[in-house]
Parts: structure tokens; C-alpha cells; sequence
């Protein structure tokens, strides 16, 4: 059987962000006998050694070339031109990349079909982006938020890899945590937007009403990336005995698992919310805001619970709720995870394949 060939745009070698892994997810996952993966990253990178035991061919293209320099920017347009021919791709997949790069030119001008993916709202696209055949959108919600109105757009939610989180187990005495404490996390990027605020607000409150009950805050104050540095973060905390910021971790399945109850406070309109679908998969319920795309996924007292965004009020008695009662926890934990298994890990990456091949098959 003949291969099709895919040329993907990375961002990332595995060092950050949510898009990326995505991508990596669909990556391992994708039908290697029917599609032959290359992906193009701007460095090396931790993903390398999953990507040589995947099987998937990668190259170091460096940063994708946007026009400052336009000499530089015509030399890698004609280079990317050449990388695409020598290598017959039929497609180019760009994920998470909405400007003006001498790649997606190139791609164009050798009528190669351009594949997008939007994995946040895109409310003023680039100019490029209407170069695109078809936009995937992560969520309903970022498909009809996003622009350019001209280009297609298709919902695929994200995958999950659950092999992760099941290599996942409790680390309750490695964080200082009690056996018999009830354990309810935040984790996700450490901003304003993300309801940290939010959470440290209602940890205090509940650690009077709730004596037993501690907090972990699991994430990365990035400089530049927000209003938070670390100082101001610990500051904020105040020294609370029950609140531990746990900074980044690269065990986060083992904060899942060292967790009663998962919450995700946020304010902005979150396009999809990859931690409701890692609660889930970890059995965990979660407490999120009624946002974005999250109603897509967290179906309001049966996987969770959804409080309207900034509620205070609704935050507390439903986290307190879930305190309250373990064998709902365990209820809407295993309800979390029936729905991850049958809707976000390998339906997605099927729904990619059959996008390929309806896109080449119309020419």
C-alpha cells in the first residue's frame, strides 16, 4: 500500500505546551502503514527519543522564517519549496503556527495542500491562514470564534495518551501530604487568566471550613508568559500551612493520582482545557469554569461539575460537595474516564486520518 506523506510545522520539540502535545499524541498514534510522518522542528528536543522509538522521521528546520530579512525569507521559501519536492509530501500540516512563514508560501506555491490547526481562538488571523485548505479546530467553540470565515473548519478534539497517565501512582508522603487528607489541585499554566487567583482564594476559605483538606498548585511561573512570578505567587499564598506550590513537574500523572479533586478556575474562554480530559483519565473529578469549549467535554454532574467564571460562591459549594462525598468523587471519576476512553484517545486520531484522505481524494 502506498503511504501518503505529511510534512507537520512544530513550534515545539516537546519542551512546552499543549499544542505540541497534541501533535505527538496524533504523531505515535497515526496509521503508519497507510501515512509516513515527517515532522520539522526548530531544535532538538526531549520529543527526539519518542520520535526515533515511534518510528516518525523528523528534521531540525530551525524557527519557521517570517519576513524581517526578505532576502533570508525568499532563500527559505525556495528551500522549503525544494525540501517538499525531493521528499514528495502531499500534505503540510501546520500546527499551532497562524502568521506569515516562508514555509506555508512555499507549500502554496507548490500546491501542496495546507492543513491548519487551531488550538486557540483565532479572532484575526494572519494572512497566510486563507492559503489553508481546511482548519481543524480543537473545539466547536474555537471553530465558530475563529476567523478567517473563508477557510473550512472541522472539529477534532484532542487526543489523549493514556499509557501516561496509567504509568501514573500516588506521591502523597514524597509532597508532605497525609494518607488520609483530601487533596484538591490546580494545575496548568500559573496566570491571572488561569483562576490561580481564584484557587488560592477558595483554598484559604475551605481550609477553615474543612480542617484535612490541602492544596497543590502544580505549574510554572513563565517570565513574560504572565502576571505571576514566583515570588508574587508565594506571596500570595502567604505561607498558608495547607496550600504547596509544587512549581513545574514532569510527573504530573503522579500529582493526578495524588489528588481527591481537580480545578480548573478559569477566566478566559479556554478553547479546550487539556486538563479536564487528564482528570479524567486519571479517574479524578474536576471543577471547572463554564467556558470556551469546556462544556464540551465536562457534562455538568456527571464528570465534573461547571460554576460560572469568577463565581466564587458556586466554586466553594461544589468543591465542598466533592469533599463531602468520596463516592461521588468516585462515581464521576469513573464516568471521567469512560468518556475519555470512547471520545478523546484514538477517535480523534482515526477522525485526522479520514480528514487526509477526503481532503486528497477531492483534489
Amino acid at each position: 500500500m502506498r503511504k501518503i506523506k505529511i510534512c507537520y510545522l512544530s513550534e515545539s520539540a516537546g519542551d512546552w505546551g499543549g499544542a505540541s502535545r497534541v501533535l505527538f499524541t496524533n504523531l505515535k498514534n497515526l496509521d503508519k502503514e497507510r501515512f509516513e510522518p515527517w515532522v520539522l522542528l526548530p531544535k532538538e528536543g526531549p520529543i527526539v527519543n519518542d520520535l526515533d522509538r515511534w518510528g516518525v522521521n523528523y528534521h531540525f528546520w530551525g524557527k519557521l522564517t517570517e519576513p524581517v530579512d526578505y532576502g533570508f525569507y525568499l532563500k527559505n521559501c525556495f528551500r522549503f519549496a525544494l525540501f517538499l519536492r525531493k521528499h514528495r509530501f502531499e500534505i503540510v500540516h501546520s500546527n499551532h503556527i497562524y502568521w506569515r512563514s516562508a514555509e506555508i508560501l512555499a507549500a502554496k506555491l507548490m500546491k501542496v495542500p495546507i492543513v491548519t490547526h487551531y488550538h486557540v481562538v483565532v479572532r484575526k488571523a494572519g494572512p497566510f491562514v486563507k492559503l489553508s485548505r481546511l482548519i481543524i479546530a480543537n473545539s466547536n467553540y474555537t471553530a465558530r470564534a475563529s476567523k478567517p470565515d473563508q477557510v473550512s473548519k472541522k472539529v477534532i478534539y484532542n487526543p489523549i495518551e493514556l499509557d501516561r497517565f496509567d504509568r501514573g501512582h500516588p506521591i502523597r508522603r514524597e509532597l508532605g501530604v497525609e494518607e488520609d487528607d483530601t487533596v484538591v489541585s490546580f494545575i496548568g499554566q500559573i496566570k491571572k487568566i488561569k483562576g490561580v487567583d481564584s484557587f488560592i482564594r477558595m483554598a484559604k476559605e475551605l481550609s477553615l471550613r474543612k480542617p484535612g483538606t490541602k492544596f497543590l498548585i502544580v505549574g510554572e511561573c513563565r517570565r513574560g508568559q504572565g502576571d505571576y512570578t514566583e515570588q508574587a505567587l508565594l506571596a500570595e499564598i502567604g505561607g498558608h500551612p495547607d496550600i504547596l506550590y509544587l512549581g513545574r513537574r514532569e510527573d504530573v500523572e503522579n500529582i493526578y493520582h495524588s489528588s481527591d479533586i481537580l480545578v480548573m478556575p478559569s477566566r478566559w474562554d479556554e478553547p479546550f482545557g487539556l486538563i479536564n480530559i487528564e482528570a479524567g483519565a486519571c479517574r479524578k473529578p474536576i471543577v471547572s469554569t463554564r467556558v470556551g469549549g469546556i462544556p464540551e467535554i465536562i457534562e455538568h454532574g456527571r464528570n465534573g461539575f461547571l460554576v460560572e467564571r469568577a463565581d466564587m460562591h458556586a466554586l466553594l459549594d461544589r468543591v465542598m460537595q466533592l469533599i463531602d462525598d468520596p463516592d461521588l468523587r468516585r462515581r464521576m471519576g469513573q464516568t471521567g474516564r469512560e468518556k475519555v476512553e470512547r471520545e478523546f484517545t484514538t477517535k480523534p486520531v482515526r477522525e485526522l486520518e479520514q480528514t487526509y484522505l477526503e481532503l486528497l481524494a477531492h483534489g
